[in-house]
């Protein structure tokens, strides 16, 4: 294994060397596995294309050796189950704002996109309702804002021209 690319190469099931990166190790049930992606000839990852096998660690070289298949569904499983709870961890939080509407009625909203214009020297949020629905069903709202001392969205001001409705309808139209 390169370490610094943490690359690998494989013998595929055709006979031919596969080249392959490091997505991440870990141990369990007494094994290490690795979970890797594919790469194509020009050493670009293969969306989408990740597996996994069990390996032995050489302590005098720090090398992974004796790369096994993952043998059992049951072994399958549990790297889903460890690939789903790291991807939760490393998720982050929706950062979420309180918005009085014009009934004066506090909602909590999720933040989806936080932006400047140099040219309105102002920046903006878009936001939706904080619900369990799909964010692509909920209604996207946007404002300018006043950012505090770490960033974070302190004051909510409506977008008062055309012009800025224009800049931030191309924004939204760009994610």
């Amino acid at each position: 294994m390169n370490e610094e690319t943490q690359e690998f190469m494989i013998i595929g099931k055709d006979g031919k060397e596969q080249q392959c990166r490091v997505v991440f190790t870990f141990d369990a049930e007494d094994k290490s596995y690795v979970l890797f992606s594919l790469l194509d000839e020009t050493g670009q990852e293969i969306p989408g294309d990740l597996s996994a096998m069990t390996f032995d660690y050489d302590d005098n070289t720090g090398e992974m050796t004796n790369l096994q298949p993952v043998e059992t569904d049951a072994e399958w499983e549990m790297i889903n189950e460890v690939v789903l709870t790291l991807l939760d961890e490393f998720e982050e939080e929706p950062q979420l704002i309180t918005v009085t509407d014009e009934e004066g009625k506090d909602q909590v909203c999720e933040v989806i996109h936080t932006f400047s214009s140099e040219q309105f020297g102002k920046s903006y949020v878009l936001y939706v309702p904080a619900t369990d629905e799909p964010i692509d069903e909920r209604d996207i709202f946007a404002a300018q804002y006043i950012a505090g001392n770490e960033g974070q969205i302190e004051e909510l001001y409506p977008i008062e021209s055309d012009e800025e409705w224009e800049f931030v309808e191309e924004v939204l139209n760009t994610l």
